[in-house]
């Protein structure tokens, strides 16, 4: 009686056991290929195992016996592995109503599916200490001998022997702790079911062994290594599935906000920004102040953001040392003496004796951008041309201004009927004496901003 509630037990235990590593199969196929990023982990394990072994069939009563292995793990994801098993050992037996006794030097060589359950699941984090289970398919080796006693009846004084190899069904479940980064440990229960009913060398029916197939079990301690890429701690087995969903998470909010953030308050998001604490509002779709004029002092800030001289101040306001109007950037003669009448170049007017009306050479006039008015800087230059214009009666000018659209002509325009309204208001200078020009800018420096004043041929 005692034997048969045992079998049913064990019957059932076969079938949870079962049940448990199927579904423990399909979740660690599907986190497999979720974690497939961490393939930089270590996943080879090898190790040894020491176990003391029970065999169940004909020979009811149970003896101990001992054994001892080899293994080897290889881990395709933090649930699922494949293990590679060697054992050799004893398994003992005697059967009180025969005096049958037997034992069976065994070797057995198997490949298991396990199953880490604690990996299974996504709502907790991980723990040092795991549960696992298996199940597989492998070849045991037998080599039975028995002898019956005195109770043996027709049997008594013979002995049994068998020597074969059979398939075996391991499969059971374990706890394994992660002791290192190195080392982890476990205890095992294994159950191998045989192909065969001459495990104890004897084959007759029994109750607990209905279906002629024998089994037994071990109870192994484990010690396994864990190796691989000797920069890589971790273990595919010891990662965490839960904590690499948060640190997802945590990176997806990371990049929320900062496609929603903008600590400049510029207009662009502080992801794409490439200056993010820039105090300026002018800038260009990377978050980069806009600086016009390329003379380092960003637009919000510069005093003159088109200046044609990279040589400024801190205001961006183009250096002139020598205060002839022209910026050093461009005078070819930053150093004129003071008052001195220059060209668009920056260049000494050579415009010989003052009654000298046959050679006339006189400097241009130069305007702020999009501005007809025109600045105190230009005075001396109006007064020099009108005191030429006095000493040569005769003398006809031309203000040539310089333009490449509609606009551009009424800005020119208005430039040289300034200029014109100058002349005649503070010195008397007949307005028929100037006519205005236009003329292509392509390739004139500051001939947008400049009225050039030329002798015309009577």
């Amino acid at each position: 009686m005692r034997k048969h509630i045992q079998t049913k037990i064990m019957k059932q235990f076969k079938i949870i056991t079962f049940i448990i590593t199927l579904l423990s199969f399909t979740t660690s196929v599907a986190q497999t290929n979720y974690f497939s990023k961490f393939s930089e982990a270590n996943r080879w394990s090898a190790g040894i195992q020491l176990s003391p072994n029970f065999a169940y069939n004909d020979a009811e009563n149970i003896k101990i016996g001992f054994g001892g292995g080899v293994h080897a793990k290889y881990s395709f994801g933090q649930s699922f592995g494949l293990n590679f098993n060697a054992d050799l050992g004893t398994l003992k037996g005697t059967k009180d109503k025969s005096s049958y006794e037997f034992t069976n030097k065994f070797k057995q060589l198997d490949i298991t599916g396990v199953y880490t359950i604690g990996n299974i699941s996504f709502l907790r984090p991980l723990r040092d200490i795991q549960m696992y289970s298996f199940f597989g398919l492998g070849m045991t080796f037998s080599d039975a001998n028995g002898t019956f006693g005195d109770l043996g009846g027709d049997y008594a004084g013979t002995s049994t022997a068998y020597k074969g190899r059979n398939a075996v069904v391991p499969l059971g479940f374990g706890f394994k702790k992660n002791v290192s980064d190195k080392l982890d440990l476990a205890i095992e229960y294994r159950d191998n079911y045989v192909r065969s009913d001459m495990v104890d060398g004897m084959d007759l029916p029994q109750q607990a062994n209905r279906y002629a197939n024998d089994h037994y079990q071990m109870f192994s301690i484990k010690a396994s290594m864990k190796f691989g890429d000797k920069a890589q701690t971790a273990h595919m087995d010891w990662l965490n599935p839960l904590e690499t969903i948060y640190a997802d998470i945590d990176s997806l909010i990371s990049v929320t906000a900062k496609l929603q953030g903008d600590a400049d308050k510029d207009g662009v998001a502080d992801i794409f920004d490439k200056e993010a604490n820039t105090d300026c509002d002018k800038v260009y779709g990377n978050g980069k102040a806009v600086d016009s004029d390329g003379d380092g002092i960003n637009d919000c800030k510069d005093l003159e953001p088109f200046s044609l001289s990279k040589e400024v101040d801190e205001n961006g306001v183009a250096i002139d040392s020598d205060g002839d109007g022209v910026p050093d950037g461009l005078d070819e003669e930053p150093n004129s003496p003071a008052g001195e009448i220059v060209n668009a170049r920056g260049v000494a007017n050579k415009s010989g004796a003052c009654c000298d009306c046959d050679n006339v050479s006189l400097p241009s006039v130069i305007f702020e951008n999009g501005s007809a008015r025109i600045s105190p800087s230009s005075f001396g230059i109006l007064y020099s041309i009108a005191e030429k214009m006095k000493s040569c009666p005769s003398l006809t000018l031309s203000a040539t201004g310089y333009t490449t659209s509609k606009a551009g002509e009424q800005i020119a325009n208005k430039r040289s009927t300034a200029i014109v309204d100058h002349l005649e208001a503070n010195y008397g200078i007949e307005r028929g004496r100037i006519k205005t020009i236009y003329s292509t800018s392509k390739g004139v420096e500051f001939s947008n901003r400049r009225i050039d004043l030329g002798q015309v041929d009577n």
